[in-house]
Parts: structure tokens; C-alpha cells; sequence
């Protein structure tokens, strides 16, 4: 009787991990995931390639006058499987940003922008960073290091 008590906490919570380790997991992309898992990033302005980071490395940067905006700016993020360049299809996923000096410039998003595009406003001459996030539900899929706004007079 002792050692069936005994083994029976283990067994119990080796069929726990199997059972949840199972073939439902709810993110699954190309291998094995319901969506693309995002490696980098590369911000489009008018179709052209301003900033990307991949590989751990920032290349450009966003750059505005004062007292001036941007034109709508889109996001894509790298696939870390492929290298394809994608934007979430599911409406769980959401970007959001921060800007490091709000008073150099700030970050916004018009009403017919779309979920993957926004504008930079260039407030003071300077320069600071933009931090963006991937979320997915509750929990950021991806976060980019800072990269570089400059606002010029």
C-alpha cells in the first residue's frame, strides 16, 4: 500500500505534463505554431525601407522636423523561421510603442491608419528612441531594442 501512495503523486504528475504538453497548444506557426514568430522588424515610409533591425542591429533611423509629422509608417516584423516579412492576421495581436524624451517628439496613430502603421511628430529639435511591441493578448510576442528618432529644425 505504501509504495502505491507513493508513486502515485509522481504518475500523477508525469500525466499532468503529458496531458498539457499536448497537440492543443494555441501557438503553433509554421512549425508547429498558429502564427509567425516574430525575429525583427523593418519600418516602411511611401514604400521605402527607412529603418530595420534584424540580428540584433538597427540600421536608420526615423527622422522629422519640428513642428512636422511623418507620413503614416508601416511595420513589418522578420519571421524568425523564414525571414519572410509579415503582419499578424489575428486580432489578438496589437502594436504598441514607447518613445524615451515624449518632449522631442511623440508617436500616434490616425483613425484610418490601420493597426500596423503610425506617425511620428517631431516636437523640439533632438534626438531620442522608439521601442516597439508585438503584443499578443496579454503578453508582449515581441519587443524591439530602441531605435533612433531624429528631430531636426
Amino acid at each position: 500500500m505504501k509504495s502505491v501512495v507513493k508513486w502515485s503523486v509522481p504518475i500523477a504528475l508525469i500525466s499532468i505534463l503529458y496531458a498539457g504538453c499536448g497537440r492543443d497548444n494555441p501557438v503553433k506557426s509554421k512549425q508547429g505554431h498558429d502564427h509567425a514568430e516574430a525575429t525583427g522588424l523593418v519600418i516602411l515610409q511611401d514604400e521605402n525601407e527607412i529603418v530595420r533591425y534584424e540580428d540584433g542591429t538597427v540600421s536608420g533611423m526615423i527622422a522629422v522636423k519640428a513642428g512636422e509629422e511623418t507620413p503614416a509608417l508601416s511595420v513589418f516584423f522578420i519571421d524568425e523561421h523564414d525571414g519572410d516579412l509579415f503582419v499578424p492576421e489575428d486580432d489578438h495581436f496589437g502594436l504598441s510603442w514607447s518613445v524615451e524624451q515624449t518632449h522631442i517628439a511623440e508617436v500616434y496613430r490616425d483613425a484610418g491608419d490601420g493597426e500596423w502603421r503610425f506617425r511620428v511628430r517631431g516636437l523640439v529639435s533632438g534626438n531620442t528612441t522608439l521601442v516597439i511591441t508585438l503584443n499578443h493578448g496579454d503578453h508582449a510576442d515581441f519587443v524591439s531594442v530602441p531605435i533612433p528618432i531624429g528631430v531636426t529644425d
